[in-house]
């Protein structure tokens, strides 16, 4: 097997540190689409609810008008939403330079080498 040269084993360790990035990345992606889903539960019972009202704030439970918790519910919905956003913008940014990397490794596997894999330079390294 032919050595890795520098230059690949620098991309070899940048590609180990984007996989990271990417499962942090769609771990925090699955925990807003859960808080995304809670506050959508929430509006809706909000709709169909009368009587008294109540919010946590710390551990406290806070009495609020229907009005200002739908208000609050719907800007939270809307913070979540852009963060979702941006957060999808960074797995796309980073899932580009994943394949750009995992191009030059399949590029380097055709060279003077022979047949070899991503997963063969990761093992070789």
């Amino acid at each position: 097997m032919t050595e890795l040269n520098e230059e690949m084993k620098k991309e070899l360790v940048e590609y180990q540190n984007m996989q990271q990035q990417l499962q942090l990345i769609l771990l925090q992606k699955q925990q807003i689409q859960i808080q995304l889903n809670e506050t959508e539960r929430a509006e809706e019972e909000l709709k169909k609810s009368e009587g008294k009202f109540y919010r946590f704030a710390g551990s406290v439970l806070i009495p609020k008008e229907k009005e200002v918790l739908k208000k609050e519910l719907k800007e939270e919905k809307e913070s979540l939403e852009l963060r979702k956003s941006v957060i999808q913008k960074q797995e796309e940014k980073i899932t580009e330079r994943m394949n750009s990397v995992r191009k030059k490794f399949e590029e380097y596997g055709r060279g003077p080498g022979g047949n070899k894999s991503v997963g063969d330079e990761a093992s070789a390294a």
